[in-house]
């Protein structure tokens, strides 16, 4: 059985790779931003000894945010091909 996304918007054209980068961006950056407020103002995580503690814990769950991101406009979107895409797509979901 072969991949297929659920909503066919593959970036093959400038446009909807513009769109697809600008709606990953805004998702990883919106769940980055709330992750920090959380950090900043929960009683259990408010009293962190110091700012690097916080910022690693950002960094590595953002980066956890952003592969999440990705592999979901992967099945969604079928993202990942990208504009050097061959013309007979791939059979599997990760090639």
């Amino acid at each position: 059985m072969s991949f297929s996304p659920l909503i066919n918007l593959q970036p093959t054209t400038i446009k909807k790779a513009f769109l697809l980068n600008a709606i990953l961006t805004a998702i990883i950056t919106a769940f980055t931003i709330e992750l920090r407020r959380l950090l900043d103002e929960h009683k259990y995580s408010k009293h962190f000894p110091d700012r690097p503690h916080k910022l690693i814990i950002t960094i590595i769950v953002s980066i956890l945010i952003g592969l999440i991101a990705y592999i979901g406009c992967r099945f969604i979107f079928g993202l990942g091909a990208g504009m050097l895409s061959i013309k007979n797509p791939p059979r599997r979901f990760f090639y």
